[in-house]
C-alpha cells in the first residue's frame, strides 16, 4: 500500500461515494448506542509535522469526513503548531491528546498523573478540550512494572479522577457498546490488528494481517465498523519520496532492534527509534 496525500485523498473521496463518512472518536461517545451503527473512525497520531496532519484534514474535510487527530503534547510548545491545530479544528475534526505519560514516568502512577494534568492544562488553555485519547507507543522502551501507556487508563484512580475522558485503546470500545476492526499503519505498512485492546499484553503483533491495498481496507469497511488509524507525517507528497523514506526509516529501524539487543545500547536504541519516527 503506498502512503500518498493523492492515495488518501482517492479512499477519502471513495468513503464518501459509498456512503461511510468517518465521525470523530467524540462523536461516538456523545451519540446512543442506536445513531453509531455502522461507524468508520479516521484515527491519527500526531507525532511531528503538524503541518502535514493539516494536509490530511483538509483532504477529509473535502469528502465530508470528520476525525480525530491526537497530538504529543510537546507540539503545544510552539505557538505556529497551536495555529495550524486550530485550523484542523476548525474544519470540525477532533484535536486531543496522544499521551506517553507512563514512558515519561518509567511505570510510576503518581508521577504520570502529574504529568498528564500538566499537559491536559495546556490542552485546554489553549481550546482543545480533551474527552478522548490515545496513548503513544514505542516498541524499544523497556519497561519495568508495567506494559505500556494503555495501564494509565487501566487504572482505576485515574478513571476515578477522570471520568469523562475515554481512551480508545483502554475503554472506548465498553463505552461505544460495539465490536470494530482496527487498522494502523504502525510500521508503515497498512494492519488489520489482532487485539488493539490489549496485544502490549498478549503479544500478538505476529498475528496483525497486513492490508495490501486500499480496495481491501475499503472492502472490510463496507461489512465491518472500523478505526483507521495513521500517522500523518508517514503520507507523502510523491511515490518517489515515499519509497526513498520507507527504506530509510526500515534501516534506521533495524539497527534500533539490533542495538536493544545489548544492554550498554538500549538508551542508544531508543534515540534510533526516535530518529525512525521522525522520518
Amino acid at each position: 500500500m503506498r502512503f500518498t496525500l493523492s492515495e488518501w485523498a482517492k479512499f477519502c473521496k471513495n468513503l464518501q461515494d459509498n456512503g461511510h463518512l468517518s465521525n470523530t472518536a467524540l462523536d461516538l461517545y456523545l451519540q446512543s448506542e442506536s445513531k453509531r451503527l455502522p461507524f468508520i473512525v479516521l484515527k491519527h497520531d500526531v507525532e511531528t509535522n503538524v503541518k502535514r496532519a493539516y494536509r490530511i484534514a483538509k483532504i477529509e474535510s473535502q469528502s465530508g469526513h470528520r476525525g480525530s487527530f491526537y497530538v504529543q503534547a510537546y507540539l503545544l510548545n510552539r505557538k505556529r503548531n497551536i495555529e495550524i491545530l486550530k485550523k484542523i479544528q476548525g474544519l470540525g475534526h477532533e484535536v486531543s491528546y496522544h499521551h506517553d505519560v507512563m514512558d515519561f514516568a518509567k511505570g510510576d502512577l503518581q508521577l504520570a498523573l502529574s504529568e498528564f494534568k500538566k499537559n491536559l492544562t495546556l490542552f485546554i488553555e489553549n481550546g482543545f478540550y480533551v474527552d478522548t485519547v490515545c496513548q503513544h507507543g514505542n516498541p524499544l522502551i523497556e519497561r519495568i512494572g508495567y506494559s505500556s501507556n494503555r495501564d494509565f487508563f487501566r487504572s482505576k484512580e485515574v478513571q476515578t479522577i477522570y471520568p469523562q475522558i475515554e481512551d480508545i485503546m483502554v475503554n472506548f470500545k465498553n463505552t461505544v457498546g460495539l465490536d470494530y476492526l482496527y487498522f494502523s499503519d504502525a510500521g508503515r505498512k497498512m494492519q488489520l490488528i489482532f487485539d488493539p485492546l490489549t496485544n502490549d499484553i498478549c503479544k500478538s503483533d505476529e498475528k496483525n494481517h497486513t492490508i495490501e491495498d486500499f480496495d481491501k481496507l475499503q472492502d472490510y469497511i463496507a461489512r465491518n465498523n472500523c478505526i483507521v488509524s495513521i500517522h500523518p507525517h508517514r503520507w507523502e507528497t510523491n511515490l518517489f519520496i515515499f519509497y526513498i523514506k520507507k527504506v530509510c526509516f526500515n534501516i534506521v529501524r533495524k539497527i534500533a532492534k539490533l542495538l536493544y539487543n545489548f544492554t550498554l545500547f538500549k538508551k542508544l536504541a531508543n534515540r534510533f527509534y526516535y530518529l525512525a519516527k521522525k522520518i
